[in-house]
């Protein structure tokens, strides 16, 4: 038999109250949940779902690489 051990995580309550609630409506509960959350990320040995960062475009992936050629032939109100 596997030994046990206790994992303490912390929650905004909000979170933990919604979570709590939708398991409830799965059957399930938080240790379950937690113990096929770890079950899958060592099974695929990975995040089981996809985490990205908000993609944010550099002014040469929108304007061009050659962006910068002729910006001193514009004119503004600046000068």
């Amino acid at each position: 038999m596997a030994t046990k051990e206790r994992l303490n995580v912390n929650l905004d309550s909000k979170l933990k109250k919604e979570t709590a609630e939708t398991l409830e409506a799965l059957g399930l509960d938080f240790t379950t949940a937690i113990n096929i959350y770890f079950k899958q990320i060592v099974s695929k040995q990975k995040i089981p779902f996809e985490i990205s960062a908000p993609n944010f475009y550099s002014t040469e992936e929108v304007m061009g690489n050659d962006w910068r050629e002729g910006i001193s032939d514009i004119e503004d109100e600046w000068e």
